[in-house]
């Protein structure tokens, strides 16, 4: 996904733009413990992944998807999740929207990279 950020920042449209902002709006409302707010994480990532313009890059929103939904409920199986990801996801947005590639790039890379720490925190909890 850090390649499709950053592919994502020089041709997304402001639809997609649009479709991004509304599903962090709706994760920070709802909160990712909520089925809305997992459901509005989803749709972030596919139309960061639409706004790709890249068919191979498409392909994987349903992957992608369901690798964030089952890590998502993972990390809150016995506890809340450990740590806020709506601000990575914001910043993620942000260097979408303002066409900077390589900060699109670093954002998504971090964004994982939290996640996947997280992940293995639960894991020894």
């Amino acid at each position: 996904e850090p390649a499709a950020a950053a592919f994502a920042a020089e041709r997304r449209d402001q639809g997609q733009l649009a479709r991004m902002q509304l599903a962090i709006q709706i994760m920070e409302r709802e909160t990712l413990a909520t089925a809305e707010g997992k459901s509005a994480d989803r749709d972030f990532h596919h139309a960061l992944l639409e706004a790709t313009r890249n068919e191979a890059m498409e392909s994987l929103a349903s992957g992608i998807a369901a690798a964030v939904l089952w890590t998502t409920t993972f990390k809150q199986r016995e506890h809340a999740l450990p740590r806020d990801p709506v601000p990575d996801h914001i910043r993620v947005f942000e260097a979408i929207r303002n066409q900077r590639p390589g900060a699109a790039r670093r954002a998504m890379a971090d964004l994982i990279r939290l996640g996947l720490e997280d992940t293995k925190r639960s894991m020894s909890t």
